[in-house]
């Protein structure tokens, strides 16, 4: 089948690799974190509108907060950053207990900031500012997942993910597995918490979490880095090789299911990331490729954007109509969803 091709709205370049894009909540503008330590503004009509000072020696992830006015960015510098962008400046500076800080997740209402660093899980509030340093973790933190409800934060590292009440700073459990995990997600509808695992597999916990519950998905060519959730919880996409399963978790859950098996891309897949509203997913790939699907009814790409170059960073608009897409030699795309 020939996939229809559909070029970029806008294309932009900054001067860096691009390691993360994220959309403010009204969707007019995006922060661009670049691997050595830039950050850029740009807005929804395709322009570098803006820079930030960043961090000295490296990036690691940038996210606008959900429902305000701050961006974070977490970086090698040993700090996470708080930035105004509308006024150009840094408001706060945490420092997070080791010397570099790979993890930040914003809660789902923009309350809370969890941030990992090595061992260390802070988590910061937007009127109190850092209230808790949690630094019981058996090895370093290596992905950070908020329950839809803001309230638990769950942070997986070798052996599991630890699970911890944001507002009292107390153990809330804990989701034992054997091996390192490399990325994790909450489902939207609080049925599920699931990690891609270094032994190529996806592992999924069902809540409430009882021992013995736990089960595990494999099959996979790759490390499992990339996991996306529609909205309403029941697809769980899920990206490790130049493949795409995605897994119905709907009714009893995805044990003993068969996934769709998304083909399209020619090298690994590098992001993936649902539509907020609608039913569509985007996937990246170091191919270049940018494909569309929709993922729950159909195993052919709808429509594919090229960026050029190895995709490394994507964000969907709030408004659900386009996606912005970050490449390797620091190229910009702004791509419109099919409808």
């Amino acid at each position: 089948m020939t996939i229809p091709v559909r070029s970029p709205e806008h294309e932009a370049l900054i001067p860096d690799a691009v390691v993360a894009v994220s959309w403010s909540p009204d969707g007019t503008r995006a922060i661009v974190g670049g691997a050595a330590g830039g950050v850029w503004l740009v807005d929804a009509a395709g322009s570098v509108c803006g820079t930030l000072p960043g961090h000295r020696d490296g990036l690691f992830q940038a996210a606008w907060q959900p429902d305000g006015p701050l961006a974070a960015t977490s970086g090698q510098d040993g700090h996470v950053r708080l930035w105004d962008p509308a006024r150009g400046v840094e408001v706060a500076a945490i420092q997070a207990g080791a010397s570099w800080v790979e993890q930040l997740a914003w809660s789902p209402s923009g309350e809370w900031l969890a941030i990992g660093a090595g061992r260390h899980l802070t988590l910061w509030h937007r009127e109190r500012g850092v209230v808790h340093v949690l630094s019981s973790h058996r090895s370093t933190i290596s992905a950070l997942a908020w329950r839809p409800d803001s309230r638990v934060v769950g942070a997986a590292c070798y052996g599991g993910v630890s699970l911890w009440e944001a507002a009292s700073g107390q153990a809330a459990g804990s989701l034992p597995w054997k091996t390192s995990m490399l990325s994790l997600a909450w489902s939207p509808d609080d049925r599920w918490v699931v990690a891609g695992t270094q032994d190529l597999a996806v592992q999924v916990w069902p809540q409430p979490f009882k021992e013995g519950d736990e089960l595990a998905m494999s099959g996979y060519a790759a490390k499992v880095r990339d996991l996306a959730w529609h909205r309403s919880g029941r697809y769980l996409a899920t990206a490790g090789g130049d493949e795409i399963m995605v897994w119905d978790c709907g009714g009893t859950g995805p044990e003993g299911k068969t996934p769709r098996m998304l083909r399209g891309h020619g090298a690994r897949v590098t992001a993936l990331a649902f539509q907020r509203r609608g039913h569509l997913l985007a996937s990246g790939g170091q191919d270049g490729q940018v494909l569309f699907w929709n993922a729950g009814k159909m195993s052919d790409a709808l429509r594919q954007s090229r960026l050029g170059c190895p995709v490394t960073a994507m964000a969907v608009s709030p408004g659900d109509a386009s996606l912005l897409v970050g490449g390797h030699d620091g190229r910009l795309a702004w791509v419109r969803f099919p409808g």
